[in-house]
């Protein structure tokens, strides 16, 4: 006998049943325009009218869900549905009389089923899961969508559920784990993780970690709503949730690839997670690669570090003020970047005030400048537009020379010679 293989035929209730001989196709037709027009489950249309018992629909609830996860055929459950309700017994006695017993790893997969591990954690009543499973068929939506827009759970208590279900599937916690955890979440306003963790149920992802769906939505490439779907759909089908991006044309393949490249690299903490988002939402808003992206960043990181060894220097100068650093400051704690990122992000200082910042700095290093003399220099060159060897070219030699043994004298071109001379002749051959 004929299990499982064969995915084709009725999937929907009512045409299980009446391919079942219990319901005829005449009362199936009146009964979905009662559905339709009263919003009201065909299930339960049809137990108000007398055609079904409320064991009747379970039964055939159940069949319906072994047939879409694959666990048995729709022939089968068709057979096991007119044996259950037309010989008025369990649907359980009715497989054993067809000689199956379901094994334990499909019970198991099917107490991991959204609507029961809702209804089992006491978030959604049954009748209100029916409602939103005959809305979830009408309407071709998932099941916890239509929940969500029936305000019958909210968005956060959905996710969970579906983490859930996926760590169910992937065999790292048990049903009973995730019922208890799922109840914790709702009563104490945490997240599933934490409720795991807390039970010592399960240790979640590092903080470094991200999830691939989490990466989309905090790139903007997805919705939060997308994302929720996306996962229930792939757990339904058995797909991972980049397929399902990819097949409902959300996301390009090119996208899902170079998506799972940087969630790659913040597991093995190349990244962190924010880093990752903001690399994956310049690359898909600007149209280039992830590469090319972060190639940018590694050339703008060596700006960063320029800026931070003359930070000081910009300060004494009174290039930087006061007041912009502590906005660069707020603005970094905010953002979670450096100050000198903030100041180039925000240019608040030129790149070419930066580059004489840089020059002067050099000069201090090799004893050729004091930081009070550069910092003096600097602070002319902000103000005239000068650059840094024209400015210290004309400063008076009081102002900038260090203590020589040595006189300075005039050269051919009756400039200074000497230290004023020297510093002139190295700024401009660099």
């Amino acid at each position: 006998m004929e299990i499982t293989g064969r995915r084709q035929g009725p999937k929907r209730i009512g045409e299980l049943l009446v391919a079942a001989n219990v319901i005829r196709q005449e009362v199936l037709l009146e009964a979905l325009k009662v559905s339709k027009n009263s919003q009201t489950p065909l299930g339960r249309v049809l137990m108000s009218i007398g055609e079904l018992s409320e064991r009747d629909l379970d039964a055939a609830i159940s069949v319906q869900q072994l047939i879409r996860q694959g666990a048995i055929s729709n022939e089968f459950g068709i057979k096991a549905i007119n044996v259950s309700i037309k010989g008025k017994i369990a649907l359980d006695e009715a497989f054993k009389r067809l000689g199956w017993t379901p094994p334990e790893v499909i019970e198991n997969h099917n107490a991991g089923e959204l609507g029961e591990l809702l209804v089992a954690a006491g978030l959604v009543e049954r009748t209100i899961l029916e409602q939103a499973i005959w809305q979830s068929q009408e309407n071709s939506l998932p099941l916890g969508r239509c929940l969500v827009l029936n305000r019958a759970l909210t968005s956060t208590l959905l996710q969970s559920a579906l983490t859930a279900q996926v760590l169910i599937r992937d065999g790292k916690i048990t049903f009973e784990q995730a019922i208890n955890s799922l109840k914790n979440v709702s009563k104490k306003q945490t997240s599933l993780e934490q409720s795991l963790f807390d039970t010592g149920a399960f240790r979640p992802l590092g903080r470094d970690n991200i999830k691939f769906g989490d990466l989309l939505t905090q790139a903007g490439i997805v919705t939060e709503g997308d994302k929720i779907s996306a996962i229930e759909i792939g757990l339904a089908e058995n797909q991972k949730i980049g397929e399902v991006f990819i097949q409902s044309g959300m996301v390009p393949a090119t996208v899902v690839d170079e998506s799972l490249r940087l969630q790659n690299m913040v597991n093995e903490g190349q990244l962190s997670g924010l880093q990752a988002a903001e690399i994956l939402r310049q690359a898909h808003s600007r149209g280039i690669t992830i590469d090319a992206v972060m190639e940018e960043r590694s050339s703008r990181q060596d700006e960063v570090e320029k800026v931070n060894t003359v930070l000081e220097l910009l300060m004494q100068s009174g290039v930087l003020t006061g007041d912009d650093f502590n906005r660069a400051q707020s603005l970094g704690r905010q953002l979670n970047v450096s100050i000198a990122e903030v100041i180039l992000t925000k240019e608040m200082v030129s790149k070419k005030l930066i580059a004489a910042a840089l020059q002067g700095q050099s000069l201090v290093a090799e004893g050729m400048l004091k930081q009070s003399q550069c910092a003096t220099a600097l602070k002319m060159c902000a103000r005239t537009g000068s650059e840094l060897h024209e400015v210290l070219k004309d400063l008076p030699p009081e102002a900038a020379a260090i203590t020589s043994t040595s006189p300075p004298s005039n050269d051919d071109n009756g400039r200074k010679a000497g230290f004023l001379g020297n510093i002139w002749s190295k700024l401009k051959k660099d």
